[in-house]
């Protein structure tokens, strides 16, 4: 529950008209709902806001998100509701429309209909950890162990091809790491110490086993000897409100990661997602959250 000395937060659900690649999205039927009304469901349950509000451009869409208890106060101008439309741009808006209306929050976060599998307790964890490194950081962003390495990535150059990653040394993190050579298994730094992210760079563990020459380009190696890395996914964000007001990021520059589990993070970007996302909740390997409301 939020109380006197926690920051307030404010979930922001964004959910404008157009979609390309799958027409009317968030608000297409998933298990008799529309696919909103989880991500809605997720944040209300989780009891860790102060207030759920939906920024669309459509009134249908504030319709059904209205039915499905989150509050839409105003509607998204047209400007900040195109397909290229920058996040920046309807977050400062809303966050500052509600200023105009009396309504401040310390923190924002960002929960995107298309991860229908985020549950409240995903966002409670996120909170959490969030909380625990508040005075550290300026953000914290969902991630998930890449499955497409990019040192097996490639770019044309014509009717030829160069390795992404070909350089024979290039920054990854805060470490300097040898093209050609096995780069270590980075592990984030002890945050429960009283240095803090700002003060003290993640200290790099012990090797891993070495890829079978030294000279051995990352494109040739095995997946299981290149370091780890780690994606961003659509499912979760959250961010001192300070970093768009002030400083006009949505980010900041000190982001903590969030490590989602098993299909927390997974994101609905085109109909194949779809039919992947129906397959796993028939299988039962995958859960959406529970909506207490009949549906619409």
């Amino acid at each position: 529950m939020v109380d006197s000395k926690t920051p307030t937060v404010v979930a922001l659900i964004p959910a404008r008209a157009g979609s390309k690649r799958v027409p009317g999205k968030n608000i297409r039927r998933l298990k008799g709902h529309p696919l909103i009304a989880y991500t809605i469901a997720a944040a209300t349950q989780s009891q860790v806001f102060s207030a759920v509000i939906v920024s669309t451009d459509s009134e249908e869409v504030a319709d059904i998100a209205r039915y499905y208890s989150a509050e839409v106060p105003f509607l998204r101008p047209p400007e900040y509701a195109t397909d290229k439309s920058p996040d920046i741009e309807w977050i400062d808006y809303t966050l500052r429309h509600l200023s105009n209306l009396g309504r401040d929050f310390d923190c924002f976060s960002i929960l995107r209909p298309t991860s229908p599998c985020r549950q409240p307790q995903t966002i409670q964890r996120a909170w959490q950890e969030f909380l625990a490194q508040a005075d550290q950081v300026d953000s914290l962003r969902a991630v998930e162990k890449c499955q497409q390495h990019p040192g097996k990535m490639w770019v044309l150059k014509g009717n030829l091809m160069k390795p992404l990653l070909e350089q024979n040394t290039f920054e990854l993190g805060n470490s300097q790491v040898n093209h050609n050579l096995q780069p270590p298994n980075l592990q984030p730094p002890n945050l429960g110490q009283k240095a803090t992210l700002r003060e003290q760079p993640p200290t790099p563990q012990p090797s891993t086993p070495q890829p079978s020459t030294p000279h051995t380009p990352w494109h040739s190696t095995p997946y299981q000897a290149l370091p780890e890395v780690y994606v961003q996914n659509a499912s979760l964000e959250i961010a001192w409100s300070k970093v768009v007001l002030k400083e006009y990021t949505i980010a900041g520059k000190v982001i903590m990661p969030f490590i989602t589990h098993d299909h927390e993070g997974l994101d609905i970007n085109d109909l194949k997602d779809w039919w992947y996302l129906e397959y796993l909740i028939a299988q039962g390997e995958a859960q959406l959250p529970v909506v207490s409301q009949k549906p619409m």
